[in-house]
């Protein structure tokens, strides 16, 4: 298996992810939140990068609804911010979700020319077996990042990603690139530490407990709660799990 890993989506281009299984990663809270509405039973999640363009397809689908933030606060007119307590089953079940985020789905439109897969801590178990299952031979895994800087959050996940699959198939035998390897030795030092006061370390971590969202970062930091690994069909770019 070649894995390949990106700490940000400024720092790789679209053709990177051609031919690729392609995870993204973006903790605090994109990817959790979208992964606990499938939990929660939504029909599928339609990822855009631009506010307006979340706007105009709201138009076309009146049935949808609207998530998403800047900054990490709720947008004006939008259902729902970026919290995944606000995805649950009584909101959301047999819905669709138009969602737009600051990074989170920035990082998707990135990697459009793979094939999506979305991870975070909590399915991280998950997304190492899928790929397994898979048989998949070029994996990526796209850490969304924070104001175009690596995410200690983000990067814990894709260690922890790493840390499954070097369980199952000894990585050392295998293609890492130089910041798989360092994801994966990062995430393996913070063995047996609370995840929750890793995240707390975090610069988004921080500015989410500013902002009132200490429960998010907690529930963000669980490891392996889930099975789901949303992905993104390459026609409609809906999320389907």
């Amino acid at each position: 298996m070649n894995v390949d890993c990106f700490f940000t989506h400024q720092s790789c281009n679209e053709e990177d992810f051609c031919g690729k299984t392609v995870v993204v990663i973006d903790v605090l809270r994109a990817t959790s939140s979208i992964i606990t509405a499938f939990m929660a039973g939504v029909d599928a999640v339609i990822p855009v990068k631009e506010i307006a363009d979340a706007l105009a397809l709201r138009q076309s689908m009146p049935h949808a609804l609207l998530a998403g933030e800047r900054e990490g606060r709720k947008l004006a007119g939008f259902d729902f911010g970026n919290s995944p307590f606000e995805f649950t089953r009584e909101a959301i079940a047999g819905k669709i979700i138009i969602t737009c985020t600051t990074n989170g789905t920035a990082a998707m439109q990135k990697a459009a020319a793979g094939q999506i897969w979305l991870g975070a801590l909590l399915n991280a178990r998950a997304v190492a077996q899928k790929a397994l299952d898979n048989e998949v031979d070029s994996l990526a895994i796209l850490c969304a990042g924070t104001e175009g800087a690596p995410s200690l959050d983000d990067t814990m996940a894709a260690g922890a990603i790493l840390h499954h699959l070097d369980r199952s198939i000894t990585l050392d035998d295998h293609y890492l690139n130089d910041a798989a390897v360092m994801t994966l030795r990062l995430y393996q030092s913070y063995a047996g530490m609370d995840m929750h006061q890793v995240l707390k370390l975090s610069r988004h971590g921080k500015k989410l407990i500013r902002c009132g969202c200490a429960h998010d970062v907690r529930y963000c930091a669980q490891q392996d709660i889930s099975a789901i690994v949303p992905w993104q069909d390459r026609e409609t770019r809906y999320l389907y799990d």
